[in-house]
C-alpha cells in the first residue's frame, strides 16, 4: 500500500480548480495508493507560540522543554509525523496575490523545523522526507514563463520549489490550470488541457 497525502490549500472545496485537477489525479490512482486528505482551511492548525518558537531553538539545541513547551511541539511534531510518514504527496495550491495562500504557509512554518523535517551537514541542507510530489497550481492568469525566463509575478512556482527541496521530496512536477478567471468554458477548457499530464502523474504513483 502506497501512502499519498493530499494537502488542499483551497477553503472552497471542489469549487477549487486546482481540486478539480486534483479529482482527475486521484481517480486515476492505482488502488493500491490510500489517499489522505488534509483540507488546511477545516484542519485547526497550531498558531505559531513563544512556546512553540522556544520549544524549537531548545530542540535544536537538545536542551529540555518545559511541560507546556513540551505539549504544544507534540502537536508540531504530529504534524510532522503525518508529513514524513507519506510515500507520495498532491498539493492543490490556488495562486493568491501572486503566492501561495496563508493557510499554507501557515503549515510549511509549522513542519518545517531542523532536525525535523530537514538537517544540514557540511554539504548543506538535507530533506528528512522523500518521495514524489505533484504540485496542481490553478492561476487566473496566465503565469508560465516568458520567453524562457519566469514569469516575474509568479512567487507560487519558486518558493514551493524551494521548500519542496529543503525537506527532501523527489521528483516534483508541477501542473498549470491557467485562466481559470475567463469563466466555466475556460475553466473547463485548461482542466481538460492538464488531464493526460494528470493521469501520467498518477499512474506513476506507486
Amino acid at each position: 500500500m502506497t501512502n499519498l497525502l493530499y494537502i488542499n490549500a483551497s477553503p472552497r472545496g471542489d469549487l477549487s480548480a486546482a481540486n478539480q485537477a486534483s479529482i482527475i489525479f486521484t481517480d486515476a490512482l492505482a488502488d493500491s495508493v490510500h489517499v489522505n486528505r488534509l483540507d488546511l482551511f477545516d484542519a485547526k492548525l497550531p498558531e505559531i507560540t513563544l512556546e512553540i518558537t522556544a520549544a524549537k531553538m531548545k530542540f535544536a539545541m537538545e536542551l529540555d522543554l518545559d511541560e507546556e513547551e513540551a505539549r504544544q511541539w507534540t502537536a508540531i511534531k504530529n504534524l510532522v509525523g503525518q508529513f514524513i510518514e507519506a510515500d507520495s504527496y498532491l498539493f492543490s495550491i490556488p495562486m493568491w496575490n501572486f503566492s501561495i495562500p496563508y493557510k499554507l504557509k501557515q503549515y510549511i512554518d509549522l513542519i518545517t523545523h531542523p532536525g525535523l523535517t530537514f538537517t544540514s551537514d557540511e554539504n548543506g541542507p538535507r530533506g528528512l522526507s522523500s518521495g514524489p510530489a505533484t504540485l496542481i497550481y490553478s492561476r487566473g492568469g496566465d503565469y508560465s514563463p516568458k520567453e524562457g525566463k519566469p514569469d516575474p509575478f509568479d512567487f507560487q512556482s519558486p518558493y514551493m520549489k524551494a521548500w519542496t527541496s529543503l525537506v527532501g521530496l523527489a521528483p516534483v512536477s508541477e501542473v498549470l490550470v491557467q485562466g481559470t478567471m475567463g469563466g466555466p468554458d475556460a475553466l473547463s477548457k485548461t482542466i481538460e488541457a492538464q488531464k493526460s499530464q494528470l493521469t501520467a502523474l498518477a499512474k506513476g504513483v506507486g
